[in-house]
Order: structure tokens, then C-alpha cells, then sequence
């Protein structure tokens, strides 16, 4: 009898693994997103430094280090996975001048986050829309999401514009969300859900 339970729970172990993830690389126009590499870490730095970037998020003090720790974690997470977060790269040299991607992915239950950030030289010519949209018709397709999700502080107007902009809806406030440096700040919950998705054309569409 214990052998008989313990062939079954074995078959079903199987039936419910995962297939190994390969992250995939996205065609964004003129640029890609791509895979994280080690050696990403020096440009991403190199904006986050900006504090017109980290502003209105909860990323801690950058330094050179944090953001060489937190590449590594990326690049670790593809094998589960638990992140996919992509580099956004020019295809003429593969320099990384942004990130967009998904943290806290529940591969089982097929929801994660969204998140992103640009280089300011790339502000207000539509790049990182395009590249979300990308991301997007991914996770509806290929990576088999169900909903997806993005935190935005309530004082970031350019981030809260683009999720509007790329089919996500606001859900709710959430008050002291996260901290920001120490100091507890409101976000808003913006949702996406795809129940039958279109994302011909790299447009995110859902009957919320």
C-alpha cells in the first residue's frame, strides 16, 4: 500500500513540474529586451545613479554594489523562475539603458508584478511603452499569465500615465505601501487580467 502512494505521488509530482524556463529575447523597434547579463550592471548604475529615476520608487540608496547584488539575483531567478526581468538594449551596440520585466512571479498561479525604469536621455519618446506592451503580449501569450500587476507611487505621474496607457486600470490606494527610503509612502495597485486576451499588434486587450 505505501509503495502503491508513494508511485502515485511520484507520477503526480511529475505531471505538476515545471518545464525548465529559457528567458526569451523581445524585439522592441530598434532596441530588445533581453536577458540580464553580469556585465549589464556598470550602465544600470550608471541611470540609476540619477535620483530623477529612483525618485518615486522604493529603491533604496543606489550604489555600485546594491545594483551588482541585485543583478546577480536577477540572472539567479531565470532558473526557477521567480523574476523575469529583462535589460532593454540597443540593438547597435547592446547597451542596457533600461530594465522591464516581472518580480514576485507565482509561475503556478500565474501572476506577477511589473515593473520597469529608463535612462531620463530616453524619457517621452515612447520606448519604455513600447517595451511594456512587449512584455506584455508575452505574458498573455507565451507566458501563460492570467493577471498581471504594478505598484506606483501616487506622486509618479509619468509611471502612473504609462500604465494607463498600456491597459492597466488603477484598483485602489494603498496607504504606507513601501517604504521609500526609510519613509513610508501610498501607492496605488494597478491590475491587468487577461481572460480572453488580444495581443495581436503588441496591444494588452482584457474584459475587465
Amino acid at each position: 500500500m505505501l509503495q502503491r502512494a508513494a508511485r502515485f505521488l511520484t507520477r503526480a509530482c511529475k505531471l505538476v513540474a515545471m518545464p525548465p524556463f529559457t528567458p526569451p529575447t523581445l524585439a522592441v523597434g530598434e532596441y530588445v529586451l533581453r536577458p540580464f547579463r553580469s556585465t549589464d550592471a556598470a550602465a544600470w548604475y550608471a541611470y540609476l545613479a540619477d535620483p530623477r529615476v529612483t525618485e518615486h520608487t522604493s529603491w533604496p540608496p543606489i550604489t555600485s554594489e546594491l545594483v551588482t547584488t541585485v543583478v546577480a539575483k536577477i540572472i539567479a531567478d531565470y532558473d526557477e523562475p521567480k523574476s523575469l526581468r529583462w535589460a532593454l538594449a540597443r540593438t547597435q551596440d547592446d547597451e542596457a539603458i533600461g530594465s522591464c520585466g516581472f518580480t514576485r512571479w507565482q509561475r503556478e498561479q500565474r501572476v506577477a508584478e511589473l515593473v520597469y525604469d529608463l535612462a531620463p536621455a530616453y524619457w517621452g519618446l515612447g520606448l519604455m511603452s513600447a517595451a511594456v506592451r512587449a512584455a506584455m503580449a508575452w505574458a498573455f501569450g507565451p507566458g501563460s499569465f492570467s493577471r498581471a500587476e504594478a505598484f506606483v507611487m501616487t506622486t509618479n505621474e509619468r509611471s502612473i500615465a504609462l500604465l494607463e496607457r498600456t491597459g492597466f486600470r488603477r484598483e485602489r490606494m494603498l496607504g504606507g505601501h513601501r517604504l521609500a527610503r526609510g519613509v513610508p509612502r501610498d501607492f496605488y495597485l494597478y491590475s491587468v487580467v487577461c481572460r480572453s486576451c488580444d495581443v495581436r499588434h503588441g496591444l494588452v486587450r482584457s474584459d475587465l
